[in-house]
């Protein structure tokens, strides 16, 4: 990226990946399980205008698999398992039209914490 085509208010307006404020849906053992967390860019009207790269920490149930799709982080699976599996999710994104890999001011990237419980 060059000076010529930077636009400095992404540099006033900070932008960084969000992930939502959610409980991940309660699941049942030996049932299909599906669920979704949905990232966005605070400060940004396209949110799809940028490529999100996840990050998932902490024991997964067996059975369970976790997917990117675009802005999305899906959960889905039939597992034998219960209990409560606590994960750290981290999101980061870099728009489509960056010319390398490093932006000058850059999306920050951002974590939080999510309990998938399976019962009975």
């Amino acid at each position: 990226m060059t000076c010529e085509n930077l636009d400095f208010s992404d540099c006033i307006i900070k932008k960084h990946a969000e992930l939502p404020d959610k409980e991940l849906k309660r699941g049942h053992a030996e049932v299909y399980y599906y669920d979704e967390l949905k990232a966005s860019v605070n400060n940004e009207p396209d949110d799809d205008a940028y490529q999100y790269r996840f990050n998932v920490k902490g024991r997964l149930p067996d059975g369970i698999e976790v997917k990117e799709d675009g802005r999305f982080l899906v959960f889905e699976g039939v597992t034998l398992e219960t209990g409560n599996f606590i994960l750290q999710v981290s999101v980061s994104a870099v728009a489509y039209e960056t010319d390398d890999d490093v932006s000058v001011c850059g999306v920050k990237s951002t974590s939080k914490s999510y309990t998938l419980l399976f019962e009975n």
